[in-house]
């Protein structure tokens, strides 16, 4: 018999008793993190109409996404052997390896609604600092073996100087706040300068300070930020222009590049994002989309933990 759906007493119960502890106790995670999935899952409106009823609800998919990439799982065939092994009493029944895939895909835009749940659930609205910065997503290297990347058909060459890193393959863009709460992010191809994707990282924001690297100089952009959003974008100021960083601003930049870099070691080294195993463009989307949610669902369970916010390796360790 599979648990009953939480309702947010009961969940708010549950975080509160996992707090007064010093150690966690697994299975009661566990129960707040599916309680979560499935009280976000009961306000989705109902299928209706003509057509096939899923065998398995949305709320199973999210489920195994999450417990995926939380427990550093690389694929549907390593998280399956998993939920077998320790996570069977959560679940009634699970897709085989090939329908999880497909269904995990079907769920993209669910599972990113999710995420923008989560965010808005911490009141992400009321801050005021953000910080933005580019990884890079390879499908392939130059010592990569040849045909590797064929299946991709927007990926394209590119450079990353801070790893002095030539590849094949995808840029990450990410706009974090400053408690390293993803708040937007999007995939692009290699090759676009940093810069073309700052319209897409702040073309929403409003009156906030955002903090960037070397890559996203632009004055002329800068000026049109401040002057049509009222955000305030401070980047490190190369040694030959005029106007140089003021101490307040190497201050913030050197405090607020040290967390996004500490974000990008978690989604990378935690959850292989820079490594997903995918074939082709959606499947790197499903990969991506996953991981920052999960690590987004890492966040919020430590913040109803009251934990340290990013300790999220941590949690599933």
């Amino acid at each position: 018999m599979m648990p009953s759906v939480l309702n947010q007493d009961e969940i708010e119960t549950l975080a509160r008793s996992l707090r007064e502890t010093t150690e966690i106790d697994f299975k009661k995670l566990c129960q707040l993190m599916f309680g979560i999935i499935d009280q976000f899952c009961e306000q989705l409106l109902a299928q209706t109409g003509p057509g096939r009823r899923k065998t398995y609800p949305d709320s199973t998919i999210i489920k195994i996404d999450m417990l995926m990439h939380l427990t550093g799982k690389r694929g549907e065939t390593e998280i399956l052997r998993e939920i077998n092994r320790h996570y069977s009493d959560y679940f009634d029944k699970v897709p085989a390896q090939s329908r999880l895939w497909h269904r995990i895909r079907q769920a993209v835009p669910l599972i990113e609604r999710f995420r923008c749940h989560l965010r808005d659930q911490m009141g992400l609205e009321a801050e005021e600092i953000r910080v933005l910065d580019s990884m890079p997503i390879p499908v392939a290297i130059s010592s990569s073996p040849p045909g590797r990347g064929n299946g991709f058909d927007r990926a394209d060459g590119g450079y990353c100087a801070s790893k002095n890193l030539k590849y094949h393959g995808f840029k990450l863009g990410l706009l974090i706040t400053d408690y390293g709460l993803p708040d937007v992010y999007d995939l692009f191809s290699a090759r676009p300068h940093d810069i073309n994707l700052l319209d897409d990282l702040l073309g929403q924001a409003h009156q906030i300070m955002a903090f960037g690297d070397k890559g996203f100089i632009c004055d002329p952009k800068r000026d049109q930020l401040a002057q049509d959003q009222e955000v305030l974008l401070v980047t490190y100021r190369r040694r030959n222009q005029k106007v140089q960083n003021t101490p307040l601003e190497k201050w913030g930049l050197h405090q607020f590049r040290q967390l996004i870099e500490t974000v990008f070691s978690q989604l990378d080294g935690h959850m292989h994002i820079q490594h997903t195993g995918a074939k082709t463009d959606i499947g790197l989307v499903k990969r991506v989309v996953g991981i920052v949610t999960a690590y987004t669902l890492g966040i919020y369970l430590n913040f109803l933990l009251g934990r340290p916010l990013l300790a999220i390796k941590a949690l599933f360790a």
